[in-house]
């Protein structure tokens, strides 16, 4: 009896363990998509929490909060921009190193590019906007 409430006791102490570094990691992860959202200046066309942009100085973007894409469409879109659309790519070395939307290549006539994100960058950002923005 006395192993068997051990080998519990170890095991829910393991699940437990795992818990706080599964959700200290998806915190970091959170974290740093919300550096890659700043670092890459959505607010300035997407608002300050999302909602959508105003205009103004800048682009009014759509809201994010709303958005219907999934999270694939969401890196690509982020990363590889939307060609004939305000929307620049913010993906390091997309068309030319990076297939986007399936293609690698030239940069589509008009797309502006801003490569200041890394993959790695815009995965956490999309996970970021899905967690913290997107429904909300």
């Amino acid at each position: 009896m006395m192993r068997k409430t051990n080998a519990v006791g170890l095991v829910a102490g393991s699940v437990m363990l795992f818990a706080g570094c599964a959700f200290a990691q998806d915190a970091a992860r959170l974290v740093a998509g919300e550096a890659a959202w700043d670092k890459a200046g959505c607010p300035q066309c997407h608002g300050a929490s999302g909602e959508g942009g105003s205009g103004g100085e800048s682009v009014a973007g759509p809201s994010l909060r709303t958005t219907r894409l999934a999270k694939e469409t969401l890196i690509d879109t982020i990363g590889c921009g939307r060609p004939g659309t305000q929307m620049p790519s913010w993906l390091a070395g997309a068309y030319t190193e990076i297939p986007c939307y399936g293609v690698k290549g030239p940069v589509p006539a008009g797309l502006d590019r801003v490569p200041v994100l890394n993959a790695d960058e815009v995965a956490a950002l999309v996970d970021y906007l899905l967690a913290k923005v997107v429904g909300k």
